[in-house]
């Protein structure tokens, strides 16, 4: 329907004008993607709740830059609907951001939304997300938990796969026989210490002791005094609790090897920890010494945007999810309305992401993808991720 300003009056000629523009306007609607133009020039929103506070609070604005850039570079719209990210902080906080997610779903009215970084968040948000049938979609390795929701995803697979592969690892191939466990007193803390223990006990090691300290720790000393003299130790730490581990276990002079979940060395702490991270041992599903062409993109156009970017698993999981919601958005050609339809979407994309294929366990939503052991050393002064050898994937 054509509507015309107070005043306004058009005779025949300019009608058949109008309507002429009107028709035009439709059918370029249509050739986007869309049903009509209403459709078509409809925005899809994405909402992101990321961490800008608490003891995760220094991953937040480089995944920020990340998902922007993604977006960035299919120019903010895809099957012809421009998109809308909305941020929000959850602060290393799951009730901060259950009611992140509370604002985004009924003020903001998104049809998806990325969550979340900290473990506990990522579950209290997964109830209210499903009984709403919205995507969630979360951009790193999270307990496990998520399979209850059919409208969750991971584009990563789950916190403890990596743990449990490293502990069989370190028991069969490197023969360590006993290990002590320290790990953050908190949901992801607790799933990778206990995939550890599984994995390393399944091939005859022995766990002499679990220890677990509260989130946001910072004198890790009444903890390490604990350790003893294990064959190895495993750390279960991330985010500021894993740069004041590393280098307080150092600095109380723990003689067995450290080795790890990636979080504890990811590239966004070695420069924190400093020297003391030299030596450490992790597995994971990511390092920004991986060459593929995927991680190529990734990092090339993150070092475009800021020279000075420092690729981790926190921005790789970033990167991926843009490209899972922009395949999975191209695929349903624009229509993602229905939120439930837009969810089992997800679960069907089949893409290259910076550590390699990231495919989705259907019955779960979980990422499938391979695992990496690797150990930190310095390059002309700059710490770095050495690949050791491929455990799976």
């Amino acid at each position: 329907m054509l509507r015309t300003r107070p005043g306004q009056r058009f005779g025949r000629s300019g009608a058949i004008v109008a309507a002429v523009a009107a028709t035009a306007l439709a059918l370029a609607g249509t050739v986007a993607g869309g049903t009509d133009a209403t459709h078509a020039a409809a925005p899809i929103k994405i909402g992101v709740i990321l961490p800008y506070t608490g003891p995760f609070g220094l991953y937040g604005k480089p995944m920020e830059a990340t998902i922007r850039a993604r977006f960035q570079k299919v120019r903010n719209t895809v099957a012809g609907h421009p998109i809308q990210l909305i941020f929000e902080d959850e602060a290393t906080d799951a009730k901060t951001a259950v009611l992140d997610a509370t604002k985004l779903t009924t003020q903001d009215h998104v049809n998806a939304i990325v969550c979340c970084v900290t473990g506990g968040a990522t579950l209290a948000v997964g109830p209210i997300l499903a009984q709403q049938n919205i995507p969630q979609i979360g951009p790193i390795p999270n307990p496990s938990g998520l399979e209850n929701y059919s409208t969750a995803a991971m584009a990563a697979p789950t916190a403890g796969h990596d743990s449990e592969l490293l502990g069989r690892y370190v028991a069969r191939k490197l023969k360590y026989r006993t290990a002590v466990v320290l790990g953050s007193d908190f949901s992801y803390g607790h799933e990778v210490a206990d995939a550890f223990m599984k994995g390393f006990t399944a091939f005859g090691g022995k766990v002499s002791k679990v220890v677990y300290a509260p989130l946001g720790t910072t004198d890790f000393g009444s903890y390490l005094t604990q350790v003893g003299d294990p064959d190895v130790v495993f750390g279960g730490f991330a985010g500021a609790d894993a740069i004041g581990f590393v280098k307080q276990y150092r600095q109380f002079g723990v003689k067995a090897p450290l080795v790890a979940h990636g979080p504890l060395v990811t590239e966004l702490v070695l420069k924190a920890i400093g020297p003391a991270a030299i030596g450490v041992n992790a597995a994971f599903y990511y390092s920004s010494t991986l060459q593929n062409a995927a991680n190529s993109d990734f990092i090339n156009t993150m070092k475009s945007v800021d020279s000075n970017f420092v690729p981790s698993h926190f921005t790789a999981g970033a990167w991926a999810t843009g490209s899972v919601l922009i395949d999975t958005i191209k695929r349903m050609k624009g229509n993602v309305s229905n939120g439930a339809a837009f969810a089992k979407a997800v679960r069907k994309t089949r893409i290259q992401a910076p550590w390699g294929r990231l495919t989705f366990d259907p019955k779960t939503g979980y990422g499938r993808g391979p695992t990496y052991f690797y150990k930190v050393v310095s390059v002309d002064g700059v710490l770095q991720h050495q690949i050791v050898t491929k455990l799976a994937g």
